[in-house]
């Protein structure tokens, strides 16, 4: 039977949406952002392990319910949602902008620029201020 690289990816993509391979790439995140912090070769290796490992088969119990599980299947959904999109100019935009920020992001990191780090915690936490407020009936 020939396997195609589309059944591979498809095979990852299957295993990348469950609980615990998306917290290993999570983890994976954590570690990347560290190794450019602190630049650390040895953190850089173990990102790239726990990638990898999210994408393998884990014989791993069900994760216990709880704040973690509810935002990690959050975020299996988005990821869904947003897949079955069609690339519109709106969402080459926004994709451009995130690839954008996440460059900025990695540069202030390598280079320890706590300015562009703050910038960043405050965007971040302005737009959970848009998302409460909009949940909770107010429309700015």
């Amino acid at each position: 039977m020939a396997v195609t690289p589309s059944d591979i990816l498809d095979l990852a993509l299957a295993r990348h949406r469950r609980p615990w391979n998306v917290t290993a790439h999570f983890v994976a995140l954590a570690c990347l952002a560290l190794a450019l912090l602190l630049h650390s070769f040895l953190l850089f290796a173990t990102s790239l392990i726990f990638l990898g490992a999210g994408f393998f088969e884990l014989s791993l119990p069900a994760m216990p319910e709880g704040r973690w599980l509810r935002f990690v299947r959050g975020m299996i959904e988005w990821e869904k949602n947003w897949s079955v999109l069609p690339w519109t100019p709106g969402k080459w935009a926004r994709t451009g902008l995130v690839v954008i920020l996440a460059s900025v992001l990695v540069w202030a990191l390598w280079t320890v620029d706590l300015v562009v780090l703050a910038l960043f915690g405050g965007f971040g936490y302005l737009v959970r201020v848009v998302v409460d407020n909009r949940a909770g009936g107010i429309d700015p």
